[in-house]
């Protein structure tokens, strides 16, 4: 379980919006690859992950205020409200809103990324305003980031970095939680 949030946290480091589009995610941190579909689209965004064998999604709807993790194999979702301390970093609209109101973040032109028109931006540390701490690539087309590096990891090679992108028409379904799961409220769950 550990294992799961702490994967959905990191997937969310992305920062996504919307966007009407599918692709795949490449995401590299702590040494280790995992391999994301991503689908996103005006009315929210979706992780499906495979890791260890535990299928899951990562769903996070525009009009909602929770992050839902979904556990096909046990039938089971959990929800996080996205202003919950535990999952503050759930929230990326408002998260990108912070870095970017706060002056963290700094352009550094244009690149493209797999055949992506970005928008280059830097990351710098509050506390050490030369000190970068993100690199990010992100798509005005998909209002997407496609590609992230983490320069305060520890190691090489970390971030994400989309590819295989391309419009998509979404079923609303695909961002619901589907009949007969056991829907768990996990602030609930950690206060006991």
């Amino acid at each position: 379980m550990k294992k799961l949030l702490f994967l959905a946290a990191a997937c969310l480091l992305a920062l996504p919006v919307s966007g009407q589009f599918t692709g795949k995610m490449k995401f590299n941190s702590m040494g280790k690859t995992r391999s994301f579909t991503v689908h996103s689209s005006d009315e929210g965004y979706r992780y499906d992950f495979d890791e260890s064998g535990q299928k899951g999604a990562l769903i996070v709807k525009n009009d909602s205020r929770d992050v839902i993790i979904l556990m096909p194999q046990q039938r089971m979702a959990m929800k996080s409200p996205s202003e919950n301390p535990m999952s503050i970093s759930n929230d990326p609209l408002k998260s990108l809103e912070y870095y970017q109101a706060s002056g963290l973040m700094k352009e550094a032109g244009k690149e493209s990324i797999n055949g992506v028109m970005c928008n280059k931006s830097i990351m710098y540390n509050k506390d050490n305003p030369t000190q970068e701490m993100f690199t990010l690539w992100y798509s005005d087309q998909y209002k997407f980031p496609m590609k992230m590096v983490n320069h305060i990891d520890g190691t090489e090679n970390s971030g994400m970095e989309m590819s295989e992108v391309k419009p998509w028409s979404p079923d609303p379904q695909i961002f619901e939680i589907p009949a007969g799961y056991n829907v768990m409220d996990v602030p609930g769950m950690l206060e006991k």
